[in-house]
């Protein structure tokens, strides 16, 4: 059986193993790593948050402990713009553009290399749910109107992808026989108060569980303790949490 992606054919390995009649994990567990890139990390950064350089060191120690398979996913989240549509979005309003396709400020900030099943997802808005919204921008690079027509996507390469496939399909295929309750979702990254908080507003829609490492995210207004304050009232069942690196680290090793 095979996925359709956006231009290329990918045969998943869960999806041959449901085939051979393999059963299904009965959970399975993602790392999204939330936009952790120069422009946001870095002091020089076009849109840098303040006190997130101080989230670097810490994260590559938490990535340097979870790449033993940890994860059955481990979902690196790029804030990705173009100069040629920039203008024309809502963020222009709000930020100078940054994290710009192929610049040092669209770089990853931590170390994700010898990370097991890594996978990317690109977005030009502060949600990783939504679409691309504007068509016909004009490039004449013809790698970057690629990047551009592969947001919202998940990839195994941002640069040159071989694996392309529709966000929703992927997490489908991923999961075939269960519903999104099945889904664990450990999340670290920034900003708290704006890109991480609708990714898990859109993970808790789905019926996932989520954890936030909330020492390794960083707010520009609200840090995740806030965020977690806010919508804890609504899921007293339990599906959302935030820890320390530490003791999420320590449960690791007991679990």
């Amino acid at each position: 059986m095979e996925l359709i992606g956006n231009t290329h054919t990918i045969a998943w390995h869960k999806v041959l193993n449901t085939k051979r009649g393999l059963k299904p994990m009965k959970k399975i567990k993602i790392l999204t790593v939330g936009d952790m890139q120069n422009g946001f990390i870095q002091e020089d950064g076009n849109l840098y948050i303040t006190g997130a350089r101080d989230i670097i060191v810490p994260t590559n120690y938490f990535l340097s402990h979870v790449r033993d398979g940890v994860f059955d996913v481990i979902l690196i989240i790029l804030d990705t713009h173009f100069a040629e549509e920039y203008s024309l979005t809502e963020e222009s309003k709000m930020f100078p553009i940054h994290c710009e396709y192929g610049t040092y400020d669209w770089e990853l900030a931590v170390d994700v290399s010898g990370l097991q099943n890594t996978r990317f997802l690109t977005k030009n808005q502060f949600t990783m749910w939504g679409d691309n919204r504007l068509h016909d921008i004009p490039f004449n690079d013809p790698q970057r109107k690629t990047a551009y027509d592969n947001l919202f996507h998940i990839v195994d390469n941002p640069y040159n992808p071989t694996e392309i496939a529709r966000r929703d399909d992927y997490l489908e295929v991923l999961c075939p026989d269960c519903d999104s309750s099945c889904i664990e979702v450990t999340m670290i990254g920034v900003a708290s108060d704006y890109c991480n908080r609708y990714a898990m507003e859109g993970w808790l829609d789905r019926g996932a569980y989520v954890t936030i490492i909330q020492d390794l995210t960083k707010g520009i207004e609200k840090e995740t303790p806030q965020i977690i304050d806010e919508y804890r009232p609504h899921h007293k069942d339990g599906r959302l949490r935030s820890v320390v690196s530490a003791e999420y680290l320590r449960e690791l090793v007991y679990s």
